[in-house]
């Protein structure tokens, strides 16, 4: 019977994809909310794009991280039991897993509340983008994880010594 409880090595990995998610997708999001109001004529200097983003990503963690985080969680759990089945391009598996993870969630959130929650996912291109971030969360997910998974043991000490 397999275990259900991962490793520290996953959790980890699990943990350093999840940061990426977060801030990626704050960053999407914010750069697209940005983008919207340099369409109507607002001029935004560079310096105020960065301290938004940094204040978006501040204060979208907690709802954003949450929601996105249980479905980041979900799709590495099944990208998971999918790699132990075809065992080959774990990083093709979880960056696809990541992607979904994105996806899912942004329309499981359209269906439940009948709005777009995240103002980048009303058009195509911010939801290919809040995706795209999800895939490099999954990637980062894998490079972690199997970079841990596989890294070279440790040399003995030489005998009698």
């Amino acid at each position: 019977m397999r275990k259900i409880i991962p490793s520290l090595d996953q959790f980890l990995a699990f943990l350093v994809g999840w940061v990426v998610l977060v801030v990626l997708g704050a960053t999407v999001n914010t750069q697209f909310a940005l983008g919207s109001l340099t369409d109507l004529g607002v001029q935004i200097p560079f310096s105020a794009r960065i301290d938004t983003t940094f204040k978006d990503i501040g204060n979208m963690l907690p709802l954003f991280g949450s929601i996105f985080g249980l479905g980041f969680l979900i799709a590495m759990t099944v990208g998971n039991v999918i790699f132990s089945i075809v065992k080959i391009l774990p990083d093709m598996v979880f960056a696809l897993a990541g992607f979904a993870s994105v996806g899912v969630t942004l329309l499981a959130l359209k269906a439940a509340f009948q709005v777009t929650a995240i103002g980048a996912a009303r058009n195509w291109d911010g939801f290919l983008m809040l995706c795209l971030a999800g895939a490099l969360a999954g990637y980062v997910f894998s490079l972690v994880a199997m970079r841990r998974r596989t890294s070279p043991p440790q040399p003995a000490a030489p005998v009698g010594s």
